[in-house]
């Protein structure tokens, strides 16, 4: 089967397999990038397995990165782009649930794929587009089947990662996972609390995020991994899921936006108070940026729902935070109109820098000759008054405003 190979990644990279084969090697397209075009989707990057060995890729290109040559890897610059190649190879026992403890190079394609998770990514390309499917990814794909490759248990056994990756593919695609695989997961569940946090945050964040979310929600319930997520049981991951599913049944896939997504699955759980929604996100392994925003979501969910809020919060929000909110409830019929959205355009000013004046111009009309707490004080004072209306943001009535004032109590 050949497979037309139009998209700009692969024709910018074709080169680089042609270079590699020039020496006397194989090369291939592997992974994401095969299952996407094969699923008509548009690939996001390039993955690329090859017979070299890594100091053989090193000795091919002249800009190459070591990123993991113990294990195969090395990062070659091509015009600029760089390319992750791969060396064939085999895997030896996985003491810790996640990576190998030994790798061996091999010299074949088919052995290599032998060591991937499921059958959809184990196919390849080679530069003239022909597939190499030695698994039956391609009948998986049709099937719309996530199944193991080989034995499934032994998979999960190597990395238990894969366990939240089958999920997070059945979210993403839409695809069942095939039943040998899904009892493999029953019964290694448990093998997950072995496995850092922050890989399994990526994994469930994109889970949350699937397009097929709303129909695969239960998967985390029915697999019984629930139960080993920070914060989580299995009666309460089901009640969740199954709101959260709602939330998003009917709403845009653009409006799946991972913040959004994290604050209503917080709310659904009783978490909005601000530390504890910081104890918890903290837990998960999110930043302080993200959790930072969250906690504007789940408050700004409020002040939709009791159309209460004021000019001096909507311009204490970060503006997409509150687009988001508003859009989301918008779409679900939670509210009716976009009035946030109108308070924040009518804003006179929409950060401090936009005032009239600035620490060195209050200086001078308070006529001092060094800067103190006060200035702060004062911009802060003047900054509340232009956004409640109370005070025109112009230097001549700011200035009018200070000398009247006499002093900042």
């Amino acid at each position: 089967m050949f497979v037309s190979l139009t998209d700009p990644l692969f024709q910018e990279a074709i080169p680089v397999l042609g270079q590699i084969e020039s020496h006397g090697y194989e090369a291939y397209f592997v992974g994401g990038c095969v299952r996407d075009t094969l699923l008509n989707k548009k690939i996001n990057d390039i993955d690329i397995a090859s017979s070299a060995r890594p100091e053989e890729v090193e000795a091919m290109f002249p800009i190459t990165f070591d990123v993991g040559k113990e294990h195969g890897t090395i990062v070659v610059v091509v015009d600029k782009a760089p390319y992750e190649i791969t060396t064939f190879r085999t895997e030896g026992d996985y003491t810790d649930y996640r990576r190998p403890d030994e790798v061996n190079f091999v010299r074949n394609l088919r052995e290599d794929t032998l060591r991937r998770d499921f059958t959809i990514n184990a196919m390849a390309f080679d530069r003239q587009g022909e597939l190499y499917d030695y698994h039956g990814g391609v009948k998986d794909l049709n099937d719309h089947l996530i199944r193991c490759v080989g034995n499934a248990q032994e998979r999960f056994l190597e990395d238990a990662l894969r366990m939240m990756r089958a999920i997070r593919f059945a979210s993403q695609l839409g695809f069942e996972i095939e039943q040998e695989s899904f009892n493999a997961i029953q019964a290694l569940k448990a093998n997950l609390q072995h496995i850092s946090i922050e890989r399994i945050r990526i994994e469930f964040s994109k889970f949350l995020l699937g397009n097929s979310f709303t129909e695969k929600s239960q998967l985390l319930v029915n697999t019984g991994l629930a139960e080993y997520l920070p914060g989580f049981t299995q009666e309460l991951a089901g009640t969740v899921m199954s709101e959260l599913s709602k939330d998003f049944k009917d709403t845009p896939n653009a409006l799946r936006d991972e913040r959004l997504v994290w604050a209503r699955m917080l709310k659904h759980m009783g978490i909005i108070q601000p530390e504890t929604i910081r104890s918890f996100l903290k837990e998960w392994t999110h930043s302080n940026a993200f959790i930072k925003d969250v906690i504007q979501m789940i408050q700004l969910f409020d002040y939709f729902k009791e159309e209460h809020v004021t000019s001096w919060e909507v311009y204490n929000y970060d503006f997409s935070n509150i687009q988001r909110v508003e859009d989301f409830l918008f779409e679900t019929q939670r509210i009716d109109h976009k009035f946030v959205e109108d308070i924040y355009n009518a804003l006179p000013i929409k950060s401090k820098k936009d005032i009239a004046v600035n620490g060195k111009d209050v200086m001078t009309i308070l006529d001092l000759k060094k800067g103190g707490p006060e200035i702060g004080a004062w911009l802060d004072k003047i900054e509340r008054l232009i956004i409640e209306m109370e005070l025109e943001n112009t230097y001549s009535m700011i200035e009018a405003y200070i000398k009247n004032s006499g002093s900042i109590d």
